[in-house]
């Protein structure tokens, strides 16, 4: 994630928007990241393209994730499209 792309969550914010999100590394270790999810009142989805659970131990746990409605990984670059079509799911649910 781009530095501006944290402080533009609030300032870009639609209606039927959401956040998805590819912390890539910094998903395991930023707090930062992670408040600046939390902040935000809109539907969040963390994308991470490789299956984390198959990695690392220290990788099997986000920091990220905490502030998110789910997670999508180990898909590859259908992570992303798989995120697309799971956050028009979150926002177009009626509450």
């Amino acid at each position: 994630m781009e530095v501006n792309e944290l402080t533009g969550f609030r300032q870009n914010r639609q209606e039927d928007s959401g956040i998805l999100g590819n912390a890539k590394a910094y998903t395991h270790t930023s707090v930062a990241i992670l408040d600046a999810f939390a902040k935000s009142t809109t539907a969040k989805l963390g994308i991470h393209l490789s299956n984390i659970q198959k990695r690392n131990a220290f990788r099997h746990d986000t920091y990220v994730s905490k502030a998110l409605h789910g997670m999508i990984y180990g898909f590859g670059s259908r992570s992303n499209n798989n995120a697309l079509d799971a956050m028009r799911g979150l926002i177009h649910t009626p509450s």
